[in-house]
């Protein structure tokens, strides 16, 4: 009896073993703590390994803690490691007269410097990643700093300048026209989405051309063109009845002949043509950002008192109070489609989205509206930077968002920190049809926990801005004795 007991007794624990090894592993929650740095901590457990859709990537970083037990290939040129790069220099430009940060920028320097920015039109994404050269020549050019180098310098102005030669090309060719609307003039996101405008591509084109701009870089555009675009596009994009931005329109009527696709003959800012049928969260967090980046490049270059000014202001906190108005009351963050909560739901097999199928979730399967953790972290960056330069007021709903982002988003501990729940892609084409369906198991929208690039950088981006309005508890080591006298 006692063998059998004890057969039996090795058999429940073997089927355990077996049963918790094949059950879904649950990302460890993480207490938000004051105290906690958390943009180092992201960067030195992440900035060598992370994901750029399915593939591992990383850059050079010295103080890595984990990445480099798990390094990725290098990363490649393109906008996901240029958005991932700049949320690195914004935490090394606030950080910088740290020792601990300086290995950032080595790093970024180690991969940019012998890069080439690209200087052909076609693709907005591939033009954004210009925007790396930015930090590092402001690091460059900083009097008597630990990067002060004369070549660098001119190395990154020369690459700022190949950046805005792409854009003037993009300009030439892929250009909205003849829809006698105020869509005239307005870049096509990718030279193979013919008169589309998406709002991802305020932040890549635009808002890019308006820190050239303002970093002095020679240029045939022009402040006009930079406005030019967000006109076309907030015209066509701007849902006046909820305060929030569809994720692209087109004025080729037939670009949407999907469902999914909303004809808008009665339009005529964009001259009739199609919309999206939904309100993406990280498509309005793109261009929430790209608004506030534009009013500080105009700050930088003494264009306050322009009229334009007034009206990117306008724009953006028109934006800032629809987004806050969708944000989830209980955890602070925002929905992959903003104006559901969880109960909106899509089935594999039964609702069609014009795109094939979400390999996550198999035949029958179900996939409901989700908090997201890219659009969470760009709205939430967007409302504390626009707060911190005076452009809104927002602090309330940055601050909680940020600590929701904490508490549902990061996973694992110091040395080996994750961003789970970011949507990997999504976008818009006549098979690609922009339905809630489509966001929810379209074939190109899995969900992501392993630090894909597009959570990453927005995180980071949301980091430091909180770190500058609520430093953290803990202050630097200083090896004194501290005495309080009441």
């Amino acid at each position: 009896m006692l063998n059998i007991l004890t057969m039996n007794k090795n058999l429940f624990f073997a089927t355990l073993i077996l049963f918790v090894a094949c059950a879904p592993q649950q990302a460890k929650a993480v207490t938000f703590d004051p105290s906690v740095r958390y943009s180092q901590e992201v960067i030195n457990a992440r900035m060598t390994s992370w994901k750029n859709k399915d593939n591992r990537v990383g850059f050079p970083n010295a103080n890595s803690t984990n990445g480099s037990t798990d390094p990725g290939a290098a990363a490649s040129w393109d906008y996901v490691p240029g958005v991932v790069a700049k949320g690195i220099l914004d935490c090394w430009e606030f950080y910088q007269d740290s020792a601990w940060a300086e290995a950032w920028y080595k790093g970024l320097s180690s991969w940019a410097l012998d890069k080439t920015a690209t200087n052909e039109g076609g693709s907005l994404d591939d033009l954004n990643c210009t925007k790396v050269y930015f930090g590092l020549y402001d690091g460059a050019t900083k009097s008597g700093g630990k990067f002060e180098n004369s070549t660098n310098a001119t190395y990154c102005m020369t690459q700022m300048g190949r950046g805005a030669d792409g854009l003037e090309a993009h300009n030439a060719s892929y250009s909205i026209s003849g829809t006698s609307s105020t869509a005239d003039g307005g870049w096509y996101h990718k030279s193979n989405y013919g008169n589309q405008m998406w709002c991802d591509g305020a932040y890549m084109g635009p808002a890019l051309l308006a820190q050239l701009l303002a970093y002095g870089v020679s240029t045939t555009l022009t402040w006009a063109d930079v406005m030019t675009q967000f006109t076309a596009s907030w015209n066509g994009l701007w849902d006046e009845e909820t305060d929030l931005l569809w994720h692209c329109f087109s004025t080729d009527k037939s670009t949407g002949g999907a469902s999914g696709w909303v004809y808008a003959p009665d339009q005529p800012k964009i001259g009739g043509g199609y919309h999206s049928a939904e309100y993406w969260g990280r498509a309005n967090g793109w261009y929430i950002m790209a608004l506030v980046d534009v009013l500080e490049a105009m700050d930088k270059a003494g264009k306050t008192g322009d009229s334009d000014y007034l009206i990117i202001k306008g724009y953006l906190e028109k934006l800032a109070a629809g987004l806050v108005a969708r944000q989830d009351a209980t955890t602070g963050c925002w929905y992959q489609l903003l104006q559901y909560d969880n109960s909106k739901c899509a089935t594999q097999g039964v609702d069609a989205t014009g795109s094939g199928t979400y390999t996550n979730v198999p035949a029958g399967g179900t996939q409901c509206n989700y908090l997201e953790s890219s659009g969470s972290c760009l709205i939430t960056a967007a409302l504390l930077k626009g707060t911190r330069l005076g452009y809104i007021s927002q602090a309330a709903a940055g601050k909680k968002g940020y600590e929701g982002i904490i508490k549902n988003f990061l996973s694992g501990s110091a040395g080996n920190y994750q961003l789970t729940s970011s949507c990997q892609s999504a976008g818009l084409s006549k098979d690609r049809n922009g339905s809630a369906a489509y966001y929810l198991i379209g074939k190109d929208v899995p969900i992501q926990n392993d630090s894909e690039g597009k959570v990453l950088g927005p995180f980071l981006m949301a980091a430091v801005e909180y770190e500058r309005a609520y430093p953290p508890a803990a202050a630097e080591p200083c090896g004194c004795l501290k005495i309080t006298v009441e």
